[in-house]
This record gives C-alpha cells, sequence and structure tokens, in this order.
C-alpha cells in the first residue's frame, strides 16, 4: 500500500494494524456502485505543497491538527469483485473548525486550523487497498444560507487520469444525516449503507484513536 504515513513516523501496532487492514483486504465487494455526489466543496485549485496521506501534521510541525484522529481505510473495487490496485484516491474535508483550506473558503466567524492539511491522496495497493490518517469531520454551516451539512469527508477515485468517482463519505448515527441535502439524493439503501459507515475505537492504530472503513465500487 503506497501512503506517506511512515514517513512520517507513525507508530502501528503490527498485529492490531494486521487485524483491521485484513477486515478490508479480505472484504468483499460491494454489490452496488459506490453513489456519486457533487464534488463541492472545497477541491483544490492546485495541489498544496503537501498532499500525502496523513492529514494530520504538516510539515516538521510537532503539533497534530485539531480534533479526534481517524483512520480511514477500504478497498477500491470494480465491477466483477476485482480489486483495483493502484487506483488513486483523493480526500479533502473541513478542519475541526469548520473550515476548508482553500482560498474561496472567506468564512470568517470561524478561525481556521493551520496545522490540517485539509487534503492528501494516496495510491491504492495491489490489493485496492487504501488508508489515510486524519481527523473525525465535523458539521458545518454553509456560509450565507440556512444549511448545515453533516459531517462527511469527500473522496474521489481516478485510473488513468480519469475520474472514475466522487462521492462524500459520513458517520453512521449522525443526526444531521437525515436531513443532509446532498446525502438526501442517494435513495437507494444499499448505496446509503456504503457511503454511512460506523466509527469505531481505533486504538489498534494508535491510542484515542477512531477508525472506519469504507469499500468504494466504481464502474470502469
Amino acid at each position: 500500500m503506497t501512503t506517506g504515513l511512515d514517513r512520517r513516523g507513525l507508530v502501528l501496532g503490527g498485529l492490531g494494524l494486521g487485524v483491521a487492514l485484513g477486515a478490508a483486504r479480505g472484504a468483499r465487494a460491494q454489490e452496488v456502485p459506490t453513489a456519486s455526489q457533487i464534488e463541492g466543496p472545497f477541491y483544490p485549485y492546485d495541489l498544496p505543497q503537501e498532499h500525502d496521506a496523513d492529514l494530520v501534521r504538516v510539515g516538521s510541525d510537532d503539533a497534530p491538527a485539531m480534533g479526534q484522529v481517524t483512520h480511514v481505510f477500504g478497498t477500491v473495487w470494480t465491477t466483477g469483485a476485482t480489486p483495483l490496485g493502484g487506483a488513486l484516491v483523493e480526500i479533502w474535508q473541513c478542519d475541526a473548525n469548520g473550515r476548508y483550506r482553500h482560498p474561496d473558503d472567506l468564512e470568517t466567524s470561524r478561525t481556521p486550523d493551520l496545522r490540517f492539511q485539509g487534503y492528501g491522496r494516496t495510491l491504492a495497493g495491489r490489493d485496492g487497498s487504501f488508508r489515510f490518517r486524519t481527523i473525525r469531520p465535523v458539521s458545518y454551516a454553509v456560509s450565507g444560507t440556512d444549511i448545515v451539512r453533516a459531517p462527511h469527508i469527500h473522496v474521489a477515485v481516478s485510473t488513468r487520469g480519469v475520474r472514475r468517482l466522487t462521492s462524500q463519505l459520513y458517520i453512521a448515527g449522525e443526526a444531521l444525516n437525515d436531513r443532509d441535502v446532498a446525502l438526501a439524493s442517494v435513495t437507494n439503501p444499499a448505496q446509503r449503507s456504503g457511503l454511512i459507515r460506523p466509527y469505531q475505537d481505533g486504538g489498534v492504530f494508535e491510542a484515542g484513536a477512531q477508525m472506519v472503513r469504507y469499500d468504494l465500487m466504481v464502474v470502469i
């Protein structure tokens, strides 16, 4: 699995890590394609200077981003239950204060957390597996509207330079899921269950962390 996590010096419990990731690698593929959702906001105009798979630390700063560390992992599949090795997986999300690290996020009532990377990318392993170290997403009010978004992480999957999937990933049990304007467009129960996943104790990765698995099925 290609990732920038190891060069960051992240310490992972070997046995526990194997158990957690093994669930993703051995998982049966989604029975339906992952539901597409709108891209915005705020996919970067240009890649930030740092865009690896660890969004919690930026550069050599010893202080982590605000928020609860969460390990997001899973498998990218294509039709026929075939793991899609080498796929480019990207995520982006707001920080713990509800701010995106993007020049178009002009919301001045919330202070941005400059220690949060905001965007990351990695290549899926030969078995289709991927992993990110980020924070548990939070809700935020859309500037200039009465809309409050449910906590979510944006995700995109590309192969051979072509975007195959754009979607958003949610937390099971969040009250705002039932009235989220983007999630409301996903009416297929199987597709909704693929986007809304339970967060669990991520202590197998590091103390105090959470973890969540999202398996992504794309159509090539």
